[in-house]
């Protein structure tokens, strides 16, 4: 019996240390922030997690007739994510949206300022602020 029970021990400790899917992390921002997603997407793949860029779907000047693609695309990617990595360091209404969209699940939302004062909507939606990207993507780890 006790042979038993450290066979299902040891098989446990095995699945939950190798089958564990990666931690993944939707990276919001505005369209054109394009120094922001690289970054972001280095940062995350150190962290242990894998970044999910949107923005591979690329509508940019194209998006006329396929806004509920677009969104819903952006919908299911945040479903498929355990948090949100939100650039707030310009307005953008797709940003704001995810954001709140993540929130509204009781997904870890990180937003990321790059200094600029963040607006009291991006505060009530996050759960941590920062204005320096490394700290922000650190933060994505913490509970």
């Amino acid at each position: 019996m006790a042979e038993r029970d450290e066979v299902a021990r040891a098989r446990a400790l095995f699945h939950s240390s190798y089958c564990r899917r990666m931690s993944r992390v939707y990276l919001a921002g505005p369209p054109y922030a394009e120094e922001y997603r690289r970054r972001a997407d280095a940062l995350v793949r150190e962290l242990g997690w894998e970044p999910v860029d949107p923005m591979r779907r690329d509508f940019r000047a194209q998006t006329e007739g396929h806004e509920a693609e677009i969104v819903d695309g952006d919908l299911a990617e945040i479903d498929s994510c355990d948090a949100v990595l939100a650039a707030f360091a310009s307005p953008d209404e797709g940003t704001a949206m995810e954001a709140w969209y993540a929130h509204s699940l009781g997904k870890r939302v990180v937003a990321y300022t790059g200094g600029t004062p963040p607006h009291p909507w991006t505060v009530y939606v996050s759960d941590a602020v920062h204005a320096d990207l490394e700290r922000a993507v650190r933060a994505l780890a913490r509970r």
